[in-house]
């Protein structure tokens, strides 16, 4: 018995064979077809998904502690500041010398207000600081240039109980027993080119990021209030190493306020950064289709080109 009597597929001969426009044109519409699946299925291939479930947070416990990254400028000298971390549970820690401290000039590129609409019309960030150091020089404080500012940047992580609490930039002898810093040295414009809680994911979104607020007097208050949502992040894709992370992500809102020399409303100036964490743990399940299936989708595509 020869092979050629099992042929499942037997070809019709040449010479019988009537080929017609419309066949031409079909022809071409199935392979152009087919063509689409084929790149549809590999894209769906390096695609990768995102699950979500939302559970009750069972980390909430001494034994897991809260990492704060920060990288924030404030347009001071770093002599006159002074950052600390004060908790629910009463614990107050000054974290000035734990995070890393620079002196550098303050600029404003690559930063946009916080809340800040792509699809509003485009504000000058640079007028904008050009107009409020304008209003301080008229005030009778500084006449330094926002280029020109000297200004302290702070860098680092830092870990902290994983309670709510407030973390906060002020001035020395403001609030804080000290050194006396002078009103015409105060400045609390500042930018956040990093704010987040816990390792970094991919995908993952800090709303204070490359943010910045301008102060129009020399005692204003900026006070942010976040809400911190725990989150694992698992990685099913990774063969070796850790597949699960726990980390937070978080959303924020801000308010702005400008305090009196004789401080009879209340408040410091300053920047404050008061969070809270939320009771939901979001669960993140990261996926992409097996290779295997990938390869069977595939051939069968390909199968039906070759029919």
């Amino acid at each position: 018995m020869r092979l050629s009597n099992l042929d499942a597929f037997p070809k019709v001969q040449r010479n019988i064979q009537h080929a017609t426009h419309t066949g031409g044109l079909v022809t071409l519409l199935v392979a152009g077809l087919l063509a689409y699946l084929a790149v549809s299925e590999f894209k769906a291939y390096r695609d990768i998904r995102q699950d979500y479930e939302f559970v009750v947070d069972e980390t909430r416990s001494a034994e897991h502690a809260l990492q704060i990254n920060m990288d924030l400028t404030i347009a001071m000298p770093c002599s006159y500041l002074r950052a600390d971390v004060l908790d629910v549970a009463g614990t107050s820690l000054p974290i000035s010398k734990s995070l890393n401290v620079e002196k550098v000039v303050f600029e404003t590129r690559g930063t946009k207000r916080l809340g800040y609409n792509a699809d509003k019309p485009k504000m000058d960030i640079h007028k904008l600081v050009g107009q409020a150091m304008r209003n301080r020089e008229n005030d009778g404080g500084s006449t330094i240039r926002g280029e020109e500012t000297e200004a302290c940047r702070i860098t680092g992580s830092i870990n902290v109980n994983k309670v709510s609490g407030m973390l906060h930039f002020t001035a020395l002898g403001h609030g804080y027993f000290g050194g006396h810093t002078p009103h015409e040295a105060m400045n609390f414009t500042h930018r956040i080119d990093r704010m987040s809680f816990g390792p970094n994911y991919p995908g993952l979104r800090n709303p204070l990021d490359r943010t910045l607020e301008v102060a129009s007097t020399k005692m204003d208050m900026f006070q942010y209030f976040i809400a911190i949502v725990p989150t694992i992040y698992i990685d099913r894709n990774r063969a070796f190493g850790k597949r699960a992370l726990l980390t937070s992500q978080y959303a924020v809102t801000d308010y702005t306020r400008s305090l009196t020399v004789d401080n009879k409303q209340g408040g410091l100036p300053g920047v404050f950064i008061k969070y809270e964490i939320e009771p939901i743990l979001v669960r993140i399940t990261e996926s992409r289709q097996g290779f295997l299936h990938f390869l069977t989708r595939l051939c069968g595509i390909i199968g039906g080109t070759c029919i």
